[in-house]
């Protein structure tokens, strides 16, 4: 390529219009759902990113979600496949644990790759003594006083969190789980919410380096603002391995630590990991050099860009 002209719009509908028009060649971001409005022919490129999105667990503000029973049944009650299919028209990938597929030091033997089953979620809370009752939500006798399993999940004003939400309400009901969901403005849960840990629930995301330091996601010492940890997650083994992580540079030895750290989480559920969007990369057809595969950031799709091209010549 001989040059590269940014240009830059208010909103995706006018970025979407100027590529229908020819007016440019390419764009990042893409929405999943909106594929279907590029009218002219085209090529989409599909990278991922170190990020995903879960529902975090505040086991300090609800007694009830100090059961590994009941985080284990709500995990198995989420349906991943659902929300990635209707809320991201398949661009997006199931998220199992504190990494990534495609990050260094992920490892997919310890991965389940669906683990939805309401059928498990309902046995599991049945065998722990809870019934539905006549409102149609679970119940059972705690020291002397009578529990729902009823949770109040907030969120951001996003719209592909609260497609996801509204299936979660919706398939968690099936087993006798009532589903508060409280949209709130991003910057209050910022600046109010996750400041204060004051949430039952809490659907949100994280973004990791391509280096897998997970220190700030998930030791016990990141639990209050303004570390990172969510989940108010505490476990003296995990925060051991972060800790031996940051003081080792053998690969092998780092490599076993992060096994041992998606293990020991997966086993625990502190959160229902749920999906991680790919980024989008729409494109003329005759572009090529794009190298798809695995970015840390949006800019790095320009990664390789001096091997970008547009004409092809036969040569002798």
């Amino acid at each position: 390529l001989d040059k590269i002209i940014f240009k830059f719009y208010q909103n995706e509908s006018d970025l979407i219009k100027a590529f229908n028009s020819g007016a440019i060649d390419g764009f990042g971001g893409l929405d999943g759902k909106d594929i279907s409005k590029i009218n002219i022919n085209h090529q989409v490129f599909e990278l991922r990113m170190p990020r995903y999105y879960a529902v975090f667990l505040n086991q300090s503000d609800n007694d009830l979600l100090k059961d590994k029973n009941i985080r284990l049944a709500l995990n198995y009650a989420t349906d991943k496949q659902k929300m990635i299919q209707q809320v991201f028209n398949n661009q997006a990938s199931a998220v199992h644990g504190p990494l990534v597929l495609g990050m260094r030091g992920y490892n997919s033997k310890i991965e389940p790759q669906n683990n939805f089953s309401l059928e498990k979620a309902n046995e599991i809370l049945v065998a722990n003594g809870w019934q539905i009752n006549n409102n149609g939500v679970a119940e059972k006798n705690i020291d002397n006083q009578v529990k729902n399993l009823e949770f109040t999940l907030i969120l951001p004003d996003i719209q592909f969190l609260t497609e996801a939400a509204d299936i979660l309400k919706n398939e968690w009901s099936k087993i006798g789980v009532k589903l508060n969901i409280s949209v709130r403005p991003s910057d209050e849960i910022n600046s109010q919410i996750i400041q204060t840990r004051n949430y039952e629930m809490l659907l949100f995301g994280a973004a990791i380096s391509n280096n897998p330091d997970l220190f700030s996601f998930w030791h016990s010492s990141e639990r209050f603002y303004p570390g990172l940890n969510l989940g108010i997650y505490s476990n003296k083994k995990i925060d051991e391995l972060l800790e031996k992580f940051r003081q080792t540079s053998s690969s092998l030895e780092r490599q076993e630590d992060l096994t041992s750290i998606q293990e020991l989480i997966n086993a625990d559920v502190p959160a229902l990991f749920l999906y991680s969007p790919k980024y989008l990369y729409v494109s003329i057809p005759n572009l090529g050099g794009l190298r798809e595969g695995f970015i840390t950031t949006p800019a790095d799709r320009f990664q390789n860009i001096e091997d970008w091209f547009e004409r092809t010549a036969r040569i002798l």
